[in-house]
């Protein structure tokens, strides 16, 4: 939606009021934004606060270089910030964001860091950058002023015209909302009750008995909307909906409960402390006490529900109060809404650079096994069977800059000889994961091999040869990466094993969602932690005879 000059000549509004007044109310999030299950949308207006003289305090700045170094448009071009998502049940997660501006959008012009997961492509005929991350979001431009992120499951639920489109809980919301704020947020809690329920089911047996009829006050809500206007000239207000006048009494209720109880006990914890500073004899400490003492419940206070019917007003800033609410309100969300995009952007970068990493610790591999005609076992091993060195330092000379290194250990000592362990704190970068915290000069790598039985490292001094991947070198796993829990020390002849009791243990939790694989074909690939067991056994193993598709 554009925005129209605050001053229009006396003539022109006599013409185009009824015009204006039927734009005005056009919904704030467009019908065709929003797919049939999803379950929250969220409007932010960039423009509207960066060009309000009022938001002087915004950081202005940053906001213009961040749009022209990523998106390769000063963000106070961006008119309407839109995303929606589907709640994340699945093993995909879909959702879109869009960001409709004042001027055409080029793809060319978005930064490697947000781009380099993807390749050129269409889309149900429509060119665009189509993602090879099956989490990584798709870009497209439309009627060249509006660019969509969006997963590409997403984008072909939005764009297919013969998706016939439902009334939803979310769409009523949105159809009912025509006020330009700075801020929208719509939430179909209905739609969302799976997740919660399973969230609440899992809190459960961590919850005093006494609190835990407070879990229901989620689940008698139908939706919620928060808007939010950093200047006032529009209220700030988050107002939740139940289905029914009756089950919207019944949250009021619990929300009573559960703030007086929240008091009791901010005011029972601070006693003690209370006490001694009254006891203190010092009238500045009794004062500060008396001070701690009525401003506690102040902020809880300021949030009195207000039913009207089936809904009710969590807090509004038209009431009293309701301004330093709101303002705290607009700045937490403002936060939680670009954080998580700024943590994910990163964690993209990090991924996209670990992958990187991955490809060529596998190149290096397939040099090794061109030349050798096998690849290394997971040890250099002693004369006499012992395994003395892993792999990866037997690889070193197929790294660019690693021969140097490579001439420098004695292969027929330990790892952890008194020579040998001094070469630990000069692990090549290309070891070290982006996404681990540990310190790279500890000489601990997140980068390991599978190794068992049937694997490509099956533990022993064999090596494998390509023509004994019968599985398909495509189709079989070479190395993963791991927590960094499970991080051992790069010269160190140890590694990964499958654990039947938990077959994913050591490769969860580096990164959101998924864990990086490599494949004796040099591909890389995020794997969903949700991944069936036995699938991933079998892309484990070079020659089960399992029946599978490349990841």
């Amino acid at each position: 939606m554009r925005f129209r000059p605050t001053c229009i000549l006396l003539a022109a509004a006599m013409f185009l009021a009824p015009t204006a007044a039927l734009k005005a109310q056009q919904p704030v999030i467009s019908r065709s934004f929003v797919s049939n299950k999803s379950v929250a949308a969220v409007s932010l207006r960039p423009q509207q606060m960066l060009k309000n003289p009022a938001n002087a305090l915004l950081p202005i700045e940053v906001a213009k270089a961040a749009g022209e170094k990523y998106l390769g448009m000063d963000a106070a071009h961006i008119e309407q910030a839109v995303c929606v998502i589907e709640p994340p049940l699945g093993p995909q997660f879909f959702y879109a964001l869009f960001l409709k501006a004042d001027q055409p959008w080029d793809l060319e012009k978005l930064a490697p860091e947000i781009t380099e997961h993807t390749e050129p492509g269409e889309i149900l005929g429509r060119k665009c950058l189509v993602s090879i991350d099956p989490a990584g979001p798709c870009f497209i431009v439309l009627k060249e002023t509006t660019l969509i992120a969006a997963s590409h499951g997403m984008l072909l639920k939005l764009m297919d015209p013969n998706v016939e489109k439902e009334d939803t809980v979310l769409t009523k919301l949105l159809a009912g909302h025509t006020t330009n704020d700075d801020l929208y947020v719509a939430v179909d809690m209905e739609g969302l009750r799976p997740l919660i329920s399973l969230g609440m089911f899992q809190a459960a047996s961590q919850v005093p008995p006494e609190l835990q009829k407070f879990f229901n006050i989620p689940m008698l809500l139908q939706s919620g909307e928060l808007t939010a206007t950093l200047d006032g000239s529009l209220p700030s207000r988050l107002a939740f909906h139940a289905a029914s006048e009756t089950e919207a009494s019944q949250v009021s209720q619990l929300l009573a409960e559960g703030k007086e109880q929240i008091k009791a006990q901010m005011l029972a914890e601070m006693q003690d402390s209370l006490a001694q500073m009254r006891q203190s004899g010092d009238p500045v400490q009794s004062a500060m006490a008396d001070y701690t003492e009525r401003v506690s419940g102040v902020y809880l206070d300021l949030f009195q529900p207000k039913q009207q019917g089936n809904t009710f007003m969590m807090f509004d800033s038209q009431q009293a109060g309701g301004a330093q609410v709101g303002a705290v309100a607009v700045i937490g969300i403002l936060v939680a809404l670009l954080l998580p995009a700024v943590q994910a952007g990163r964690e993209a970068a990090r991924r996209n650079a670990s992958m990187n990493n991955l490809k060529q610790l596998d190149l290096a591999l397939l040099n090794y096994e061109s030349v050798r005609k096998e690849y290394p076992a997971h040890a250099i091993y002693s004369q006499e069977g012992k395994p003395l060195l892993s792999w990866r330092v037997a690889i070193l000379p197929y790294l660019e800059g690693g021969d140097g290194l490579y001439q420098q250990f004695h292969l027929d000592e330990p790892w952890d000889s008194d020579h040998n362990k001094q070469l630990i704190p000069l692990m090549p970068a290309v070891f070290s994961s982006p996404s681990s915290i540990l310190d790279p000069s500890k000489g601990k790598t997140n980068y390991v091999a599978p190794v068992g039985e049937g694997f490509v490292f099956d533990g022993t001094q064999k090596a494998t040869r390509t023509r004994d991947v019968s599985d398909g070198t495509s189709m079989t796993v070479i190395l993963l990466e791991t927590s960094d829990e499970a991080a051992v020390t790069w010269t160190k002849p140890a590694d990964w094993s499958y654990d039947t009791e938990n077959p994913l243990k050591g490769l969860i939790g580096l990164r959101p969602g998924v864990f990086l694989a490599a494949f004796c074909d040099g591909h890389v690939s995020a794997i969903d932690e949700m991944i069936d067991t036995e699938f991933f056994k079998a892309i484990l193993t070079k020659s089960g005879g399992e029946q599978v598709n490349a990841p």
